[in-house]
């Protein structure tokens, strides 16, 4: 399996303090592979600085021949590296449907934008029914539907996920993780940054831990979830 993106000893400081300190790790075309650990293990920053949101210390983020560290944000969404964000951040001032459009902003296939539209659609039905509703009166999971939905508008070929279980019910945490199997079954390739290690590592091919800034474990999802190390640290063990 070929890397799509591959991340070398980055590092990431917030003043004297690094928060990153000098990771690897690889992105297979067509899997999910999960960054995992406690609060206040770097995976957030990382993700952050992926998308250019945070300037690396060192190091590089080489993804189609390019170091995505030397370009900016909207440089790396134009090419096809989508992050949803912490927390949803939806514009809750606008509708739904005005969401998901502005998804698509940066594209210039405009051609495909309604069947794209009519797939997340399909994925997330309840974006549909509140099309012309503000996005700020859906429920948690639905504003993450929303997030999720509006980063497919973007047709990434890169998926970044931060914490998309956050804050809602377990119910939902389970449709969440459903769907993202779904959205990966179609070749999409996904990094998900998950505090619910058991969740993230079920749904992922391959999965590296994080601990205080530094990588400690990496294998498949199914090894992870098996590994003594994981299973006393994060699972209740």
């Amino acid at each position: 399996m070929s890397a799509i993106l591959r991340v070398t000893d980055l590092a990431v400081a917030y003043g004297q303090v690094e928060a990153v300190k000098g990771i690897d790790l690889e992105l297979n075309e067509g899997e999910i592979t999960a960054l995992v650990g406690a609060n206040g293990a770097g995976k957030s920053t990382a993700l952050l600085a992926i998308s250019g949101l945070v300037k690396a210390a060192r190091g590089s983020v080489m993804f189609d021949g390019v170091d995505l560290c030397s370009l900016r944000p909207h440089q790396i969404v134009r090419r096809g590296v989508v992050q949803v964000a912490e927390g949803r951040a939806i514009l809750t001032t606008l509708t739904v449907a005005e969401n998901l459009a502005l998804g698509s902003y940066a594209r210039t296939d405009r051609t495909m934008l309604a069947q794209d539209l009519e797939w997340v659609h399909a994925l997330f039905p309840v974006l549909k029914e509140r099309a012309n509703g503000l996005a700020g009166n859906l429920s948690g999971g639905e504003q993450q539907m929303l997030a999720i939905g509006r980063a497919l508008m973007a047709r990434p070929k890169v998926l970044l996920l931060d914490e998309p279980s956050m804050g809602l019910a377990p119910l939902m945490v389970q449709e969440i993780f459903r769907i993202l199997k779904q959205i990966n079954a179609t070749g999409l390739t996904i990094l998900l940054v998950e505090q619910n290690v058991r969740q993230a590592l079920k749904i992922a091919q391959h999965g590296y831990v994080l601990e205080n800034g530094k990588i400690v474990l990496a294998d498949t999802g199914a090894r992870l979830l098996d590994d003594p190390k994981v299973i006393g640290a994060y699972l209740g063990g």
